[in-house]
């Protein structure tokens, strides 16, 4: 997870805050937001941690496996990137139930642009690779992640591509406003 975090991380000397925000039991993945949290501990950088999402814009945030967002809550994270902020939203959907996948699908492409495929379990009996599978990540340095779990395919207009799982992309980038979002289909954290 240390190199994880540091996929995402500035140069902690120019770095004002970078916020590690813990939705609680709003996550699917609780794991996921106690693996950054004990990365960044690791590591020199300033953070801080919150349970709710910042109404003012910070330099860089985590929102680690949190899916199951309100519509005003996916607005804020859209205007905070917008005013400057880079986000990591290191999704969770997957995990999701299909109705709840189609509904976070439908805000996740109103908030954002993007489009959300399928999601796929790696490990499953009907769906499984016959390899241990790794999630190829081309941005901001080049690494394989072992997922031990589900991926979401993403995609969308004025993306740019950063991880995938074999030929599906799972991971993106995308500038808004002044700011960048980083969007993840596979967990991460």
């Amino acid at each position: 997870a240390g190199q994880a975090v540091r996929l995402f991380a500035q140069d902690p000397a120019a770095m004002p805050v970078l916020l590690l925000v813990d939705f609680g039991r709003q996550t699917i993945l609780p794991e996921s937001a106690a693996g950054y949290g004990q990365a960044l501990s690791g590591l020199n950088i300033r953070c801080k941690c919150a349970s709710a999402l910042p109404e003012e814009p910070v330099r860089s945030m985590i929102l680690p496996a949190a899916p199951r967002m309100e519509a005003r809550d996916l607005t804020l994270i859209r205007d905070l990137v917008e005013a400057g902020s880079t986000v990591l939203l290191a999704s969770g959907p997957a995990f999701l139930s299909p109705w709840e996948f189609d509904s976070y699908k439908r805000s996740i492409k109103s908030a954002f642009g993007l489009s959300l495929h399928a999601p796929i379990r790696l490990w499953d009996s009907a769906d499984s690779f016959r390899q241990s599978p790794y999630v190829d990540y081309g941005w901001p340095l080049k690494i394989k992640v072992r997922d031990f779990s589900r991926i979401v395919p993403v995609d969308g207009i004025g993306v740019e591509k950063i991880a995938w799982f074999q030929q599906m992309p799972v991971g993106v980038k995308r500038r808004m406003g002044r700011g960048m979002l980083v969007f993840l289909g596979s967990p991460l954290g």
